[in-house]
């Protein structure tokens, strides 16, 4: 408000915040430098879309002999004089000298730790600020849309109202404000040609019902809004649909109330105040991604492995 006027210019300014799972109003000053980063120095895309960076770290692993367990999901652990001696899968069991978690942070706290070794209890989860949930709609077009940039926001005049259903009084929005992304004008490698691939996210608030009826009325709403305003027939051009919202994030990935993201970065859910990456109660058990230090978003959940990787080094 100090700098700009524009009411335009401080969305596209704030708008940023809502990827670190907060809003403007409850999010340290400290996040606007998200805006220098993005305008000054640029934001990178991984060639093949953001799978190729999973199969980067995975080839990386392989190049130093680490073995790698596929569809196996640990359903319990095994502790010792206060150090995790096995790991429980469903397929089988491990020794573990030192353990890193890098799944959803309560999930593996409340779900796979004993009480008594739990670094943070499920009043602590409870009581935290948990960042949005995302509405998503994957979608392959058979034509180009000449309206779209890779990267675009569509944000509502009343915006405030749609921080307000995620933060304040959950609920799904009436009118919301939303991300497309459009990564087949940068790489033709991620569509086929004459097509466009198509990401459609919509913030919401986590633990929200999630029923197929109320994703496609969501649908509809978000795709009839983006038809209006690029001004291009789009219903019409879908070859691929595919929905997905809290209960992919809860079933894929044990999500805490279905959050895309962990925990926002409020002021005290920020750095040294986030869950901490090495376990009080356990003296093996360490921990990396995006709720732990410094927080939300790709970058960040790689540069706490590093975090981690040093405090294992030191130890």
């Amino acid at each position: 408000d100090k700098y700009f006027q524009s009411d335009m210019a401080k969305k596209i300014l704030l708008y940023n915040i809502v990827f670190l799972g907060g809003t403007p109003a409850n999010t340290p000053a400290l996040y606007s430098i998200m805006a220098h980063i993005d305008f000054e120095m640029g934001v990178w895309f991984p060639k093949g879309g953001i799978g190729s960076v999973v199969e980067a770290l995975e080839k990386l692993c392989k190049q130093h002999n680490v073995e790698l367990h596929y569809n196996e999901p640990v359903i319990g652990v095994n502790i010792q004089n206060d150090s995790i001696k096995q790991i429980h899968t469903q397929k089988s069991s491990y020794e573990s000298d030192l353990v890193v978690n890098t799944s959803d942070y309560p999930f593996f706290e409340t779900q796979i730790l004993p009480k008594e070794h739990r670094s943070y209890d499920a009043n602590y989860w409870e009581k935290s600020t948990i960042a949005p949930s995302g509405f998503i709609a994957y979608l392959g077009f058979n034509k180009k849309i000449q309206s779209l940039s890779h990267h675009n926001l569509f944000l509502d005049n009343d915006w405030m109202k749609h921080f307000d259903s995620i933060f304040n009084n959950p609920s799904w929005p009436e009118s919301p404000s939303y991300y497309v992304s459009c990564p087949s004008k940068t790489d033709p490698s991620v569509a086929p040609e004459g097509c466009e691939n198509v990401f459609i996210l919509v913030p919401v608030a986590p633990g929200l019902s999630d029923t197929d009826e109320i994703r496609e009325h969501y649908f509809d709403k978000t795709i009839s809004h983006l038809e209006n305003l690029t001004g291009e027939n789009l219903k019409e051009h879908i070859i691929v649909k595919k929905l997905a919202g809290h209960r992919e994030f809860k079933s894929l990935y044990n999500s805490y109330k279905g959050t895309a993201l962990g925990l926002s970065h409020t002021l005290m859910q920020t750095a040294i105040f986030r869950p901490h990456n090495k376990s009080k109660k356990v003296k093996n058990l360490y921990y990396s991604g995006q709720y732990t230090n410094p927080g939300i978003g790709v970058p960040m959940a790689l540069i706490s492995a590093e975090i981690t990787s040093n405090l294992i080094n030191n130890d």
